[in-house]
């Protein structure tokens, strides 16, 4: 990680630019959130809807991948990282990347294990395989990237990524022949691969790794990895429950327009994503080393999170009658209700973010973890009664519960920490 960057001139001239480095990272997040919508696009108008349906169910399996992949190896990382010298991180990087290898192998093999009890899968298996291993390694490239400050060639290997993929799909599109799922795989995945070497030029080679250094730097990363994985299989899990019950207890459609206003809002989605993979690593250099610095930092981006995403949440819900209108389902009264409420759901998470970033940066992830619990168990349990009452905006105000139940228990718990630990900058 020590070597200097070798990168097309183009890609140098980008990193001559005055621009901070929080904006380098919100183009990264912009182009992969872009190529994702236009790849949805694609699948759905040009290969129908029972392909788009297939397609999406591959889908849950790669974000059932990536999310354990974060809380085993990327979400620790981001933590840690901030903490070690610039010596340590050469050698802590190399144990990330170890374990990212080690991943990719058993989401392999545990993926052609279970498609074989689906025989129709296995036309589609080979370039699963290659889209899960080549995603996988680049998220996690990616994110290692950004922990380490090199925001340009993290940039640089988005836009690689993307601009091969949007390219080949626009050649399939124009093709006269019905393109297919398998193609539409090989070419997400092996357009993927260009931006790995990228990311893999910019970390650099390292020294070998001593067997006792593998030890000292595993057990720090396994303290912050020990809770966080059993969240994000319940997160994972809790998200899509409420959507199959939404469609059990409701209609497909129901189930539809659930999706599509997921899809409406994922640019949020994708934004915390951005926020939190660039300012987590920083925030852990001030945490527990300069606590006025932290609560500075966090009042700073907070102010700067709502100050970008409020006007565009009260434009949205505003709007939002004309846009049902427009571009929703026939008849859609009750979805301009589900799509304000969707807005008000992103207001709360955004002031529930902050709290949500200092219980990450905490000894162990157990409140993180036991807060999850607690909100997903009352979204449950209040499902069936919102959808009855609700209908589909029933499942967006579980959400919502969740939320909220969720800041409340991280108040409580950092009030707590702050009471055991009174130098910690644990205040609201």
């Amino acid at each position: 990680m020590n070597h200097a960057l070798t990168l097309p001139p183009w890609t140098q001239r980008l990193g001559r630019l005055a621009v901070a480095p929080r904006y380098w990272v919100v183009a990264g997040q912009a182009t992969v959130s872009a190529t994702n919508f236009l790849t949805n696009i694609f699948i759905a108008k040009l290969c129908g809807l029972a392909t788009f349906g297939e397609y999406s169910a591959w889908q849950l399996v790669l974000l059932l991948a990536l999310a354990v992949q974060g809380a085993a190896i990327t979400q620790p990382m981001q933590v840690v990282l901030g903490t070690l010298s610039a010596r340590q991180r050469v050698a802590y990087g190399q144990l990330v990347l170890g374990l990212q290898v080690a991943f990719g192998g058993l989401a392999v093999a545990a993926t052609a294990l279970g498609a074989n009890l689906l025989p129709q899968a296995a036309t589609v298996l080979p370039a699963f395989v290659v889209l899960l291993a080549a995603a996988g390694g680049q998220d996690t490239l990616r994110k290692l990237l950004l922990a380490e400050g090199k925001v340009q060639a993290a940039l640089a290997s988005d836009v690689l990524s993307a601009g091969g993929q949007v390219l080949v799909l626009l050649v399939l599109a124009l093709r006269p022949a019905p393109t297919t799922l398998t193609e539409v795989m090989w070419a997400i995945g092996l357009t993927t691969v260009p931006a790995l070497l990228v990311g893999v030029k910019a970390l650099g080679t390292w020294p070998a790794l001593s067997l006792n250094a593998w030890r000292r730097y595993g057990r720090r990363h396994w303290r912050q990895a020990r809770w966080l994985l059993p969240t994000a299989l319940l997160q994972w899990g809790s998200a899509n429950v409420l959507l199959v019950f939404a469609g059990w207890v409701g209609s497909p459609a129901m189930l539809g327009v659930l999706r599509l206003a997921q899809t409406a809002m994922g640019i949020f989605n994708l934004g915390l994503q951005a926020v939190e993979n660039y300012a987590l690593p920083r925030l852990s250099q001030s945490f527990h080393h300069a606590p006025a610095e932290f609560a500075a930092q966090r009042a700073a981006l907070t102010k700067k999170m709502l100050l970008a995403a409020g006007p565009l949440l009260a434009l949205l819900a505003a709007a939002a009658g004309p846009l049902i209108a427009q571009f929703g389902p026939a008849g859609g009264a009750q979805y301009t209700a589900l799509l304000r409420w969707c807005c008000v759901l992103y207001v709360v998470i955004l002031l529930v973010y902050p709290l949500r970033l200092t219980v990450r940066l905490l000894a162990d992830s157990r409140h993180y973890f036991g807060g999850y619990v607690l909100s997903i168990g009352a979204s449950l349990l209040s499902v069936r009664w919102l959808t009855a009452h609700y209908q589909a905006s029933g499942v967006v105000l579980g959400w919502l519960l969740a939320q909220l139940v969720l800041g409340a228990y991280w108040v409580v718990a950092v009030q707590w920490r702050r009471r055991v630990h009174p130098g910690l900058p644990l205040t609201m």
